[in-house]
Formats: structure tokens, sequence, C-alpha cells
């Protein structure tokens, strides 16, 4: 029905267009949209407003939890040098952060490829032919462990670690692979080309004598760098290096004919090349312990302290 009053009419109207003159429906709309928005302030900026204390907390957290994943996490030189077997070095990137530590990997593949090889060497249970019946193990995983985890050093800028991982990786590929008969090292000395018949010919073992004399004179070098490093480390070096300067003298020895002494120097190889893998065994272990969060203070004979008294001393 038409309103009688056209005053009236547009008073109403007025309201409705402009709530703020009135108490119409559309001044109710207003205040719903703005008690949404005070809501929501005071949800993402709780300061700012008087709003519940649920909501503080719930940013303070939030906050809290940002800083906290963005913080810097530092380790003394000490624990640089347990995790990574090398001094620190100043590298660009934080790899390092983001990656898992490789080391662990490449210790693993060392001490599986060590470990029997040395027990056959000795003799161990009636075992022997040099590890022949291990060349899986030198092929499929201890160098492989020892190459991955070479290879993760260097993206990580870990120089010597990567170098002596690779090293040792690829003499564990040498060995199986001169054990193998499929690449026949041994058949180029037989007049047939037979790789059993090669195998008794002393130039073979005058000749692969060679491979041990250069991996010991490089494992000594090893040792050397290992000095600033530690203890263990050092050790490890020390014995795989005379132990392959002992095998040299074996395969001498056997390409003489004279198989009591070829037998004695294999025996003292593998007993030295033992006492390499229980080192080798034991830092595996301080670095398995720390990755899963022991904080035991195993010793490995940290040299970083003296090393760094003793540059501070040469600057002053």
């Amino acid at each position: 029905m038409a309103t009688d009053n056209p005053t009236a009419a547009s008073k109403e109207t007025e309201e409705y267009l402009n709530p703020q003159f009135g108490g119409g429906q559309f001044h109710h709309a207003a205040n719903g949209a703005s008690t949404a928005e005070e809501k929501t302030e005071e949800y993402l900026n709780p300061q700012s407003s008087n709003g519940p204390d649920s909501a503080r907390d719930m940013a303070a957290e939030t906050l809290e939890r940002i800083r906290t994943t963005n913080s810097i996490i530092t380790i003394t030189p000490e624990q640089f040098e347990k995790l990574y077997l090398q001094p620190q070095g100043q590298v660009k990137g934080d790899l390092r952060k983001t990656f898992g530590n490789p080391t662990p990997l490449a210790l693993g593949g060392f001490v599986m490829g060590l470990t029997p090889l040395s027990c056959q060497l000795m003799g161990w249970r009636g075992s022997g032919q040099l590890g022949t019946a291990t060349i899986g193990v030198f092929l499929f995983i201890g160098g492989p462990c020892l190459w991955v985890g070479g290879l993760l050093e260097f993206f990580l800028g870990n120089t010597f670690s990567f170098v002596v991982f690779f090293i040792y990786g690829g003499i564990l590929f040498g060995w199986g692979a001169t054990l193998q008969p499929f690449y026949n090292a041994s058949g180029a000395y037989a007049p047939n080309g037979d790789y059993v018949t090669g195998k008794t010919e002393p130039a073979f073992w005058s000749s692969l004598a060679f491979w041990p004399l250069a991996a010991g004179m490089l494992s000594l070098l090893f040792m050397v760098g290992a000095v600033r490093i530690n203890a263990v480390f050092m050790m490890v070096f020390f014995t795989v290096g005379f132990g392959f300067l002992l095998l040299a003298g074996a395969f001498w020895e056997q390409g003489l004919n004279d198989a009591v002494m070829f037998n004695r120097l294999c025996q003292g190889t593998g007993g030295t090349w033992f006492v390499t893998s229980l080192l080798g065994w034991y830092l595996l272990f301080v670095q398995i312990m720390d990755a899963v969060g022991f904080k035991w203070p195993l010793p490995v004979g940290d040299f970083s302290e003296f090393w760094a008294k003793r540059e501070m001393n040469s600057k002053v």
C-alpha cells in the first residue's frame, strides 16, 4: 500500500540508504561487518587490541618457533673435526645445515671392506686367497659407500675427507677387479693368457707389488695431514699405510717363490689392518652415537686446541 505521507517515505528511504541517520537494515549489516573486522584484527595482531589471551599466546608461540627455526647453530672446531674428520674451513653456502653428514656412510664402507679382508689375510678359520670370497663386498659395499660419501664431502667443501674416501674407495674397487677373473689381470703374464696360470708367474706378483707400495706411501702422507685432526684418525692412516708396505713385501717374496715369507707378511698385513678396522669401527661408533643424539664425550684425541694455541702464539 502506498504511503500517504511523502515526507515519511523519504525519511525511511534515507535511513535505508544512509544508515548513519537511522537504525535501518543497512545499519545493522555495517555493524556486523565492523565487528568481524575487529575480531580478525584482534586475531592477527593481538597486541593492538584487547583480544583474548589465547590469541596473544598463539602469536607469541608462532613467532618463537620462527626465531628458533632461523637461528644459527654453531659448533666448536673439536666437534666439527669429530663429525667430518677434517679441520673446519671457510666455504660458501649452508649445505651442512641442509644435508646430513656423509662421513658415517664412508666409514661404514671402509670397515665393511677392510675387516673381512684383514681376517682372511691372517687365515682365521681356514680363510685365505687374498679376499677372493668377498669380491662382492669390495665392489658393491665398500667401494660404493666410500665414493658416495666422498662425493658428498666434496659438495660440503671438505677437501681432505673427499680425497681420502675417494682414494680408498678406488683401492677397494681395484682390489676386487684384480681378483676378478673377468678382468684377467694375471692372464697377461701367462703364455696362454689363462688367469689361473698367470697367478703362478713371478712377474705378475713383482709387478703387482708396486700398487700397495704406492698406496702405503699415500697413506703415510694422509697421516701427516691427520696430525691436524685427531689421534685416532692419524693411527688409522699409520696402520693402514704400514700394512700396505708389508703387503708389497709379501708380493715381492711371492715373486721370488718364497711361500713361507709370503704367508708371514700376509699375516702381518692382516694383523695390522685388523687394528685399522678396530679404529675405524670406533670412529663409526662415535659418529653414529652423535647422529642419533647421544651426547657422550667419547675421546678421539682431538688436536684442534693444540693447533689453535700454536697459531695464536705465533701471531703474538
